[in-house]
């Protein structure tokens, strides 16, 4: 009897390692990539001034695309959705669209994921103004 149970605690304690392991593997990708969006923010925000909200965002996310670029559109439709309608309408905010996108891109390169640990919203916001 001693031996499941210690067997069990072995196991939770490794699930709790894991755990940690996985938040910080989250974190790390949505700092890096908040910083990435935002670069080609700053970089679309000046190649094209007259560009600002929903049309800028998508210039921005089509760049962060590269070839799959005609979903840019799509993205910020849907963070939109996520974000700016539910649960208080709001207009959208290019935090929204980094956030959509950093989820999404992250779900996508870990597939056997069902979501995150982290509260990925509170690691974009420390990157991207609520201004822009």
């Amino acid at each position: 009897m001693r031996s499941v149970r210690q067997f069990v605690s072995n196991l939770l304690e490794r699930q709790r390692e894991l755990g940690v392991f996985v938040a910080w593997s989250e974190q790390r990708y949505a700092k890096r990539a908040s910083l990435e969006i935002l670069e080609l923010f700053r970089s679309e925000r000046q190649e094209h001034p007259e560009l600002t909200g929903p049309s800028l965002y998508e210039a921005v996310v089509a760049r962060r695309l590269g070839p799959e670029s005609t979903n840019a559109r799509t993205i910020v439709r849907r963070a939109e959705e996520s974000f700016a309608n539910w649960p208080v309408e709001r207009c959208l905010i290019f935090r929204d669209v980094v956030l959509y996108l950093v989820i999404n891109e992250y779900l996508q390169l870990f597939k056997s994921r069902h979501g995150t640990r982290t509260r990925m919203v509170g690691v974009v916001a420390r990157f991207i103004p609520k201004e822009f």
